[in-house]
């Protein structure tokens, strides 16, 4: 599937990027329309002429897609989460689609594997979504074959940026959906209640996050004293992109025994030079690049980077892969990624550098 040409589709508009960061060109009917809006986290700004409650709902999900939590539309300031995106069904759910694989997960890990009818390309957990239609990437669904699938419930995320032209497109069909997008462990935890309770599964849900909890407790229970451990989580390599303030990931490094280096810049995620990495320092870099498995992850040429030679983690030869789908999809699993960052940030082995 190619990539899109539009950032994202309202019923009356399709608006394309135009070069210029968080600046969106309306184009009606095909032709260009010369109106534009201008987006960024401390502000959003639109022409009152064309804001109604679909593109009002597209600069939401293009904000919590950044990690905002309060949107300031023309001036117009109010909290924001990802539940006020939802659009429940109002019976019983018995087709589900998932849009982004930590949803799948969180079906598996409710025990309910057996509701999903569809799901996005790269989705792999649980085993049961083996031979499922494939919709496509998570940035560009196949939102007509999704339609056809007849979903009583879309399980949407806006995790990364981009992601906003699901809940648009979703939102033109008229699709019931539920939004995902945690913040904290706590986050997640609700994500699961908010599911099971969509799908009439509550008490699945209360127990599953009971068991992370228990998880979560003997993992602090085991974790040594002592200062934290100085992390660079590597989310990308060219350009390198690592979590920001507004990520999951944050806490999954703290309950490990680290600290993210990065954890001040703003947003879900942010990209980072490769002389900001220097200057922080890290004692651990971990590899967890999207969508690459761990084992086609080469710490060999991390190490060997030259602009990264006095890198503490560099020199000590700590440069870790850790696997994408227990520290990269907020869902049920990411408690085994802590455990996995745990044992590597107390000195365990890691996959031998190349």
């Amino acid at each position: 599937m190619s990539r899109p040409d539009f950032a994202f589709r309202t019923p009356s508009h399709t608006w394309r990027e135009t070069g210029e960061a968080g600046v969106y060109s309306a184009v009606p009917g095909g032709e260009p329309g010369g109106a534009e809006i201008r987006l960024t986290l401390e502000s959003q700004q639109v022409p009152e002429d064309l804001l109604d409650e679909f593109l009002e709902r597209a600069v939401t999900a293009w904000v919590l897609a950044r990690g905002g939590r309060r949107l300031q539309l023309n001036g117009r300031a109010r909290d924001i989460s990802p539940g006020d995106l939802d659009r429940l069904p109002s019976g019983p759910v018995s087709r589900v689609v998932s849009i982004a694989p930590s949803n799948a997960e969180i079906i598996g890990g409710l025990g309910a594997a057996e509701l999903l009818v569809g799901v996005e390309s790269s989705t792999d957990f649980p085993p049961q979504v083996a031979g499922l239609p494939r919709l496509g990437p998570d940035l560009h669904v196949d939102l007509e074959a999704l339609a056809a699938l007849k979903p009583d419930l879309v399980l949407a995320s806006l995790t990364v940026p981009g992601m906003e032209r699901n809940i648009a497109g979703l939102d033109a069909l008229g699709l019931p959906m539920l939004v995902t997008a945690p913040q904290s462990l706590e986050g997640i935890e609700e994500d699961l209640l908010r599911v099971g309770a969509a799908i009439g599964r509550e008490p699945a849900a209360q127990e599953a996050v009971a068991r992370m909890e228990r998880s979560l407790a003997a993992l602090e229970a085991s974790r040594p004293a002592g200062p934290p451990v100085r992390v660079f989580l590597q989310w990308w390599h060219q350009p390198m992109f690592t979590p920001g303030e507004a990520c999951w990931s944050n806490a999954l490094i703290e309950r490990a025994g680290g600290v993210n280096v990065f954890r001040g810049l703003p947003g879900q995620s942010a990209q980072v030079s490769p002389e900001a990495v220097a200057a922080a320092d890290p004692e651990v870099i971990f590899l967890c690049w999207c969508g690459v498995p761990s084992n086609k992850l080469n710490p060999g040429r991390v190490l060997r980077r030259s602009d990264l030679a006095s890198v503490t983690a560099v020199r000590q030869g700590r440069v870790y892969p850790l696997d994408e789908a227990l520290v990269g999809r907020p869902g049920p699993r990411v408690v085994e990624g802590i455990a996995r960052m745990a044992e590597l940030l107390r000195g365990g082995s890691g996959q031998d550098a190349q």
